[in-house]
């Protein structure tokens, strides 16, 4: 099952009444353990075997200098409480029942993962640790391995960074059957480039993939992309904008916001960006009360088809937040399923009209997310090509049967029409053949089209239809 999102107009013919903005995540439960307050970057969560759900996260408080870890625990995803761990269960001495361990100099935790592909039972989760030294000006990177969260041990002489910190995510590239880091490249350094391993031991080099550019907001950093996910085929990730600062002739440090944008990416290493607007922010009213800093570590779906973020806020700016205990919170937010980026209808008197390329067709029928007034989708077909100057164009015709007026009219909110025709005539019947197929609706938003198929461009489509081959 193949997955068309709209955060461009790349893979698209037709796109007419039809304005790009992002879907809104809301805010469902914020949890607070009174003890740690959490406002740095943190707040990670995992489905056990149990079913349960555990949450990983670290803070600073008014009873302790150095950061500490702890532990909450979950029967729905949602919502939290402190998890009180068996006497035993931690092998250091603990001052909290859900505490697992102290952080020591101001350490940081840059990510936290579950290594789906290891057949290391005690090395199921791994722990990216930024471990400082500002008597050295450096870092150290150190890797931890768990086997339940809970108990954690450092593996010996190996290392995630080159001196780096938190932002940092990992997530398994299947595309090239690795696990790839995010990072920074050094301490201070706000941008963000890639490594990849298959073993734990050895990386890549480091390639620099997403910075500020000339359309982002003065003064601002990326500060890092502590999440991303695969969804459809298509890699998500959530990016940190530094931003709203005071001109000052000094480190960006003393004050300013953090709020979330998207950035997306075909094989998880060239990335682009969305729109330059927050997708989760603390500012703009999306959360229940004003939070200058959100962090969005973690992203979930659990299988309901909604998307679940994970993440931190402070009501302190950059620069305070980090050297006084606030009021930070863990806020957990959900998106409907394939939400990120809606077409959504401009002028509400007239129908828009969206069409991605062509598409060669595997068999079975097309899904809709979207919610309208009036939805009809129809069915065009390039059969044939001609040369025109050089470039390959594909001739479509509307397939007899598969007309708007012929597709039983959709009205109301659904992440999954299927669309049906008058009479009878199916898309599974259309196996093998290159489709374009053409949503219309009124007053309304389109979030995405999936289905058995392969998207073409001109050349590729012609040649699936001469040949019989796909590209690789």
């Amino acid at each position: 099952m193949q997955k068309q999102l709209f955060f461009d107009d790349n893979d698209l013919f037709v796109r007419d009444n039809a304005a790009r903005s992002y879907g809104t995540p809301q805010q469902v439960a914020t949890y607070h353990d009174g003890v740690c307050s959490t406002d740095y970057c943190t707040g990670w969560v995992f489905r056990l075997d149990s079913g349960r759900y555990r949450m990983l996260y670290f803070g600073h408080g008014t009873g302790f200098k150095e950061h500490k870890v702890f532990l909450a625990t979950s029967e729905d995803g949602v919502h939290f409480a402190p998890e009180q761990l068996d006497d035993g269960a931690v092998s250091v001495e603990c001052q909290y029942p859900h505490e697992i361990m102290t952080l020591s100099d101001g350490s940081e935790i840059a990510s936290v993962y579950e290594d789906t592909h290891t057949s290391d039972a005690s090395a199921r989760y791994k722990m990216l640790m930024s471990e400082y030294s500002p008597r050295d000006l450096a870092v150290t990177d150190a890797i931890y391995t768990s086997p339940d969260l809970i108990r954690w041990t450092r593996v010996e002489d190996a290392v995630w960074g080159d001196g780096t910190e938190p932002q940092a995510c990992v997530f398994y590239n299947e595309k090239q059957q690795c696990h790839t880091v995010i990072e920074r490249p050094f301490w201070g350094i706000r941008c963000a480039g890639y490594k990849e391993t298959r073993d734990w031991q050895s990386f890549t080099d480091y390639q620099m993939c997403l910075n500020v550019d000339a359309a982002d907001e003065r003064l601002s950093e990326i500060y890092g992309v502590p999440a991303v996910f695969d969804h459809g085929g298509t890699y998500v990730g959530l990016v940190h904008i530094y931003r709203s600062l005071d001109s000052e002739r000094n480190a960006k440090y003393k004050n300013g916001i953090i709020d979330t944008q998207l950035a997306y990416s075909r094989d998880g290493r060239y990335w682009r960006r969305s729109l330059r607007e927050p997708f989760i922010s603390g500012v703009t009213g999306m959360t229940d009360q004003t939070y200058p800093l959100v962090w969005m570590p973690c992203v979930r779906e659990w299988g309901d088809g909604a998307i679940t973020f994970y993440g931190s806020a402070s009501e302190l700016e950059h620069g305070p937040a980090f050297r006084q205990p606030g009021t930070g919170r863990i806020l957990i937010c959900k998106l409907r399923r394939d939400g990120f980026v809606a077409l959504a209808t401009e002028d509400k008197t007239k129908p828009s009209l969206v069409a991605p390329r062509e598409l060669a067709w595997h068999g079975g029928e097309a899904h809709i997310n979207l919610k309208a007034k009036r939805a009809t989708v129809a069915v065009w077909c390039t059969n044939e090509s001609e040369n025109v100057g050089g470039n390959v164009l594909g001739l479509s015709h509307l397939l007899e049967g598969y007309s708007h007026d012929d597709c039983i009219p959709f009205e109301g909110d659904s992440t999954d029409w299927v669309p049906t025709y008058k009479n009878g005539n199916t898309l599974d019947a259309l196996k093998g053949k290159t489709l374009v197929l053409e949503v219309r609706y009124e007053d309304g938003e389109l979030y995405s089209i999936s289905g058995d198929f392969t998207l073409l461009f001109n050349t590729p489509a012609a040649r699936y239809r001469k040949f019989g081959v796909l590209p690789e």
